[in-house]
């Protein structure tokens, strides 16, 4: 009987220090999500980078551009002016056109890639503003833990932080 006693009040210790527990640590946690996608198109500085790599790449673009038209207009030229024309002058035009090609393949490659890279070199700039303005929200808001909107199966509407992350990259100097 004592010992039956002794397990009872055991297990009712044990239950109130577990709920006691539970409830010091069970503290409600604040989350938010922001929708990265959405804040990158809509603050200025993406606008502004996009500008600025137009202008970096327009002469080389436009020279592709130009070249491209050259070929496809020597195409067309040998291939209706071609049945009139003497077999040399058909050669040249076709070495010619093989000649453009190459010169085509050749710049347009590392083109892109130069376009690629440093696309990525400001993807990744204004992804590193996002982040700091995560935090700057995160941190005045007093967000426990902030997900990206893709992560979140549901949320509501009302724990979306992407206007105010948007409006804390737009006061930040590009």
């Amino acid at each position: 009987m004592m010992f039956k006693n002794t397990v009872t009040k055991t297990a009712i210790v044990l239950v109130a220090a577990i709920v006691m527990a539970g409830t010091a640590v069970a503290k409600e946690m604040k989350i938010a999500f922001v929708d990265i996608q959405a804040v990158a198109a809509q603050i200025p500085q993406s606008a502004t980078i996009q500008e600025n790599m137009r202008t970096e790449f327009a002469s080389k673009i436009d020279a592709m551009s130009q070249l491209e038209k050259d070929i496809n207009f020597n195409i067309e030229k040998l291939r209706r002016d071609g049945p009139t024309m003497s077999e040399q002058q058909q050669q040249e035009l076709a070495t010619k056109v093989q000649q453009q090609r190459q010169q085509y393949e050749a710049t347009a490659r590392p083109l892109d890639e130069q376009i690629r890279a440093r696309q990525n070199e400001e993807r990744n700039k204004i992804l590193a503003m996002i982040k700091t303005a995560i935090d700057v929200v995160a941190e005045r808001e007093k967000f426990d833990v902030v997900l990206n909107a893709g992560a979140a199966v549901y949320a509501k509407p009302e724990y979306d932080i992407s206007d105010a992350v948007a409006a804390q990259v737009s006061k930040a100097k590009k």
